[in-house]
Formats: C-alpha cells, structure tokens, sequence
C-alpha cells in the first residue's frame, strides 16, 4: 500500500505530525489480509497509539479505517465494513 497516494487524497492538512508518522508506520505493517487480520491491526494500532499518548478523533479514525481497509480485497473490505458498523452501534 502506498502511504503517500492514500493521503494524498486525504485532507491531511489538520492533522499533526506525529499522527501522520503513526500513520504512516502503521500503514507500512498492514500488507492486505483479511478482514480478521485487519481488525487485529486495527486494535494493535489503537493500543499503540495509547500507549503513545495520541488520540484520534472520529475523522482521523475514518482514515485510519480507509487506510486499512485499501490493504483488502473487495469482499474482505465489505465484512470489514460490516463488522466495523456493529462496532459503532455498540458503542452507541
């Protein structure tokens, strides 16, 4: 996955640099997979950046999710997604 295309499109402007490194180096460990490997990811990634004292807010982790959701196939995207919804309305 290439960082520098995903954010290009991105409105990246707002967001800090230390964010935009976690980012990025987060986006060079996920390489495809399943949507089970990219929920993994995903809370490895949030732990991390706990751990690191950075938080992101909701638009940040939209792009987050969009980043790790390029690494899938189009069907591996789709559970992706569905799992992602059920665990919004969780939340709520």
């Amino acid at each position: 996955m290439n960082f520098d295309d995903v954010f290009n499109a991105q409105n990246t402007s707002g967001i800090s640099p230390e964010k935009l490194a976690f980012l990025k180096a987060m986006s060079a460990r996920q390489a495809g997979g399943n949507a089970k490997d990219m929920m993994a990811a995903l809370m490895a990634a949030s732990s991390s950046a706990q751990k690191q004292g950075i938080a992101f807010n909701e638009a940040e982790r939209d792009m987050m999710l969009e980043l790790l959701l390029k690494g899938l196939s189009p069907e591996e995207s789709k559970k992706a997604r569905g799992m992602i919804q059920m665990m919004k309305k969780m939340k709520k």
